[in-house]
């Protein structure tokens, strides 16, 4: 579970090495009318990551 969640937060600096963190964050913008900061960016890396080890582990 914790696993997942730190796997999910190096995914998320990776990609934002890349630039794709300002894509993702316009992206959400646009999707949902609200603004999100890179907190809100690695939170949801964070949050898919807990996830997908949580899923993993059933």
């Amino acid at each position: 579970m914790i696993g997942g969640l730190i796997v999910g937060l190096i995914v998320g600096w990776i990609v934002s090495l890349f630039g794709g963190d300002q894509l993702i964050i316009k992206g959400v913008e646009e999707l949902t009318n609200n603004s999100i900061t890179s907190a809100g960016y690695y939170t949801i890396f964070a949050i898919i990551g807990l996830l997908g080890g949580v899923l993993k582990n059933k």
